[in-house]
């Protein structure tokens, strides 16, 4: 049994799933006044925050960085952490937490095609039979999301609305390919997880001054942003359960159990969130299941 071979990696990975469960949920909430920009922006320094301290004691004086690893982390960081984030957050406001988190959950699905594309991996029967339970959940998610949004918006809103959600998971897709890199150089997960945060807040603050678009101290201090930091946390808490996780149990024990945090954000919200912001039916409910056992054949079957 998985839970009793791996008991501490069982319990940290599903901490990890309602850690980022609710991270999303936050997002919503915040979003729902506030700026996508500042989500991005305050979730993001949140990680380092917290992140940068613990890695910078813990593996002090040797980091195991080398020119390729920091390079393939800080790709990872723009790739992943950032554009797929801010896709992701703007998802999110626009469709709801509940549609947003099972299309993108296909990123399993995407980062399976890269390797067989670049690393040489090949598809065996039960990759096959997981990619089709993805296609099919996600279709099904995406033409309740069409049908609940058919009065609200034009068609090209919609389909706007829709392939948000599927770039971000092309985007996080790409994530582990490059990281896959930082690791082979022999750098430790937690400092490449450090680097990719600090890539990730570096671009987005640069990108808001740039624009004149950083937020203002009344901004920071509002309800909204408390949402914002809230999200941080959590989504700190996700990541360092999931990477601590994996150092104690298998890939296949840990990923599968991580996806499940696409249920939790479905139940989550049919129970915690005002129906204005997330509409839960049982259709949804089902077709997420069906897109998590899917993402769980891929990743087993990895």
């Amino acid at each position: 049994m998985v839970m009793g071979s791996h008991p501490v990696g069982f319990g940290l990975a599903v901490g990890a799933a309602v850690c980022s469960a609710v991270s999303n949920l936050s997002v919503r909430k915040g979003t729902e006044r506030g700026s996508t920009a500042d989500a991005i922006l305050l979730v993001a320094i949140c990680n380092v925050a917290i992140l940068l301290p613990i890695v910078a004691v813990v593996y002090y004086p040797d980091y195991g960085l080398t020119r390729t690893s920091l390079l393939s982390f800080v790709v990872a960081g723009v790739l992943g952490t950032l554009i797929g984030r801010a896709l992701m957050f703007t998802s999110i406001d626009r469709i709801g937490a509940s549609r947003t988190a099972p299309i993108i959950a296909s990123w399993a699905l995407i980062s399976t095609g890269l390797g067989v594309v670049f690393l040489d991996e090949t598809l065996s029967l039960t990759h096959s039979v997981g990619v089709v339970l993805v296609v099919s959940g996600i279709a099904v998610i995406a033409w309740l999301t069409s049908n609940d949004n058919a009065a609200d918006l034009s068609g090209r809103e919609l389909l706007i609305g829709l392939s948000i959600p599927f770039l971000a998971a092309v985007a996080v897709g790409w994530e582990p390919i490059f990281a896959n890199v930082g690791f082979d150089e022999g750098t430790p997960a937690l400092v490449g997880l450090s680097i990719k945060s600090v890539a990730a807040v570096s671009g987005i603050a640069g990108y808001l001054w740039w624009r004149d678009a950083l937020p203002a101290g009344s901004t920071l201090r509002g309800q909204n942003a408390q949402w914002f930091v809230f999200a941080g946390v959590t989504n700190t808490l996700f990541l360092l359960g999931y990477y601590v996780a994996l150092t104690v149990a298998p890939v296949n024990v840990v990923s599968p159990l991580i996806v499940t945090n696409t249920l939790f954000v479905v139940v989550l919200s049919a129970l915690f969130m005002p129906e204005r912001l997330e509409r839960v039916s049982w259709q949804l409910l089902a077709a997420s299941a069906v897109v998590v056992a899917g993402v769980a054949l891929i990743t087993v079957s990895g």
